[in-house]
């Protein structure tokens, strides 16, 4: 750490990279008014933590869990209910909107992001590596299909894959089920390919996300943190620019005078 300032700091660092990534968690979709599942307003504080073996009674009943899910999501005084009410609700604030400039000016080469709700997308990114997956998306556990769910009618329960016949559920990633491996795979190749790599709204505590900046410090990268309280990853930032993203993120733009009309 340095007496210069921060934000200084961290556009300094972000303009001298020869290729940066990002890495983003809850706290940054806060700021749109999404609640967080941790936090003393978080969801699982609310209604409690998905069992460990959700992936598991998905599998077992296909058919229940789809049932189930589907009243959730149109009755309220449930986690779903509430979870889909925000995002369908929610835009994308300025903190996104500052990742995605930094990569149209081809600072930001790859964005990774724990968050499900899309606003990375919306907000303009583009190499966007959802590592728990996309919540506006279906995938077939079976070969992998992967649509938009507003271009899949769900008619029957549980939908079935037209390419291969297998059960589709929900993109995002549930307890006990593996992250898809070539999004997995992706997020580690470009963790090592990065000699920067700046944490925005992650508390370091989720695996495997969490290793991704250490695995990029170990190998000489640059690690900058935006985010307004410490983190378990806080001990290995090179720079913490201290608040939050939708006021830091677009400090650090406009500290490294890109051309916002990109």
């Amino acid at each position: 750490m340095t007496s210069m300032d921060p934000v200084a700091e961290a556009a300094a660092i972000l303009a001298a990279a020869e290729y940066a990534v990002a890495l983003t968690g809850a706290g940054l979709s806060v700021e749109s008014g999404i609640p967080s599942f941790r936090g003393p307003d978080g969801l699982w504080t609310k209604y409690g933590q998905p069992s460990n073996l959700s992936y598991r009674v998905f599998a077992r009943d296909p058919q229940d869990w789809w049932e189930k899910r589907l009243s959730d999501e149109v009755t309220p005084g449930n986690p779903t209910y509430d979870l889909k009410d925000a995002v369908d609700n929610a835009e994308p604030n300025p903190g996104h909107v500052a990742i995605a400039e930094l990569e149209s000016a081809g600072i930001i080469r790859a964005v990774i992001t724990q968050n499900v709700d899309d606003l990375h997308g919306r907000a303009g990114s583009r190499n966007l590596l959802e590592i728990h997956g996309n919540r506006n998306y279906l995938r077939c556990i079976g070969c992998g299909w992967r649509r938009p769910r507003a271009r899949h009618a769900i008619t029957d329960v549980p939908p079935l894959c037209a390419e291969c016949g297998a059960v589709i559920k929900l993109d995002t990633v549930m307890f006990g089920e593996p992250i898809p491996r070539a999004v997995l795979d992706s997020c580690f190749a470009e963790t090592q390919r990065c000699d920067a790599m700046l944490l925005v709204g992650t508390s370091g505590a989720v695996n495997p996300a969490a290793q991704l900046p250490l695995v990029a410090r170990e190998r000489g990268a640059r690690i900058i943190e935006v985010n307004p309280e410490p983190t378990q990853l806080t001990a290995a930032a090179d720079v913490v620019v201290a608040g939050p993203a939708g006021e830091m993120l677009p400090l650090i733009v406009e500290a490294m005078a890109l051309d916002r009309r990109n």
